[in-house]
């Protein structure tokens, strides 16, 4: 993950007239809202880029108590060049109250690659003004999308949970091998491991077509959307490892996020 945050926050320093006490800190890929991080930036056309960050240093109303903001996203081609082009951008007013004080407000953006969108290099950029102390900062986050082919896309998978919750992850497959029949041969295995690598359960196996929801025609649309529950039931430190295999189409794709999950009597004692 570090290498990720290193990246955005190194962009932050080649806007020095933006430099002031409005900051962007924690910048994050995840899994959508609240969502695990996400390590792989190779994203399949239609897939979703979500980020999360956090804004310190907002000047608030002393009548009001309101911190007065305004977002300007945009999604760029190769951040690299001089003079990227833009090819989205959307501006959002933000009035809000920091309830629990220290001028601090969380964020989030997310971006969706089109069907058909075009292999390459791409940016988010992300500039946030201050329309009280009229400070303002940017950050750009680099990432590439990749040809179509069969993986993974739309990944839901919350960070944390609690001892006792029922735990769910979704995904779905895109462009998978079709028989003749128009029927997919895909095998998907499920791990969960402990903090040293080893399995804490046995795996679980997801078997194509065998286990596709209904109404599904690959030959309509070639998405398939799954969920795995897990019922949390101790805490603790856990990977989740998803590994799909593609008989027919001879291609293997893995997803692995980290999930902690927390005592809650540790933080609110007994």
């Amino acid at each position: 993950m570090h290498r990720f945050v290193l990246t955005a926050l190194f962009t932050l320093a080649l806007f020095p007239s933006l430099a002031s006490a409005l900051d962007i800190k924690n910048i994050r890929p995840c899994y959508a809202p609240f969502g695990a991080t996400r390590y792989d930036l190779n994203l399949l056309p239609g897939d979703v880029l979500f980020i999360t960050y956090e804004l310190e240093g907002l000047a608030t109303d002393p009548k009001t108590g309101k911190a007065n903001y305004e977002t300007t996203l945009e999604l760029i081609d190769d951040p690299a060049k001089k003079d990227p082009k833009i090819l989205y951008s959307k501006k959002t007013p933000n009035e809000v109250v920091p309830q629990l004080g220290a001028a601090k407000m969380p964020g989030d953006l997310h971006v969706i690659m089109g069907a058909q969108q075009a292999p390459g290099k791409y940016g988010v950029r992300l500039q946030v003004r201050d329309n009280i102390s009229k400070d303002a900062k940017v950050f750009v986050y680099p990432f590439s999308v990749i040809p179509q082919g069969f993986g993974f896309v739309g990944v839901s998978a919350p960070a944390i949970g609690f001892p006792g919750q029922h735990y769910v992850t979704g995904f779905g497959l895109v462009n998978l091998a079709l028989n003749g029949k128009k029927d997919p041969e895909v095998d998907i295995t499920i791990k969960i491991l402990g903090d040293n690598g080893v399995a804490v359960a046995p795996a679980v196996e997801i078997k194509l077509p065998r286990d596709m929801p209904e109404g599904i025609k690959l030959d309509e649309a070639n998405f398939v959307p799954l969920q795995y529950p897990i019922y949390l039931n101790r805490p603790g430190r856990f990977t989740i490892e998803i590994q799909a295999h593609d008989k027919f189409g001879n291609q293997k794709k893995e997803l692995k996020y980290p999930v902690t999950v927390l005592d809650v009597n540790h933080f609110v004692g007994k």
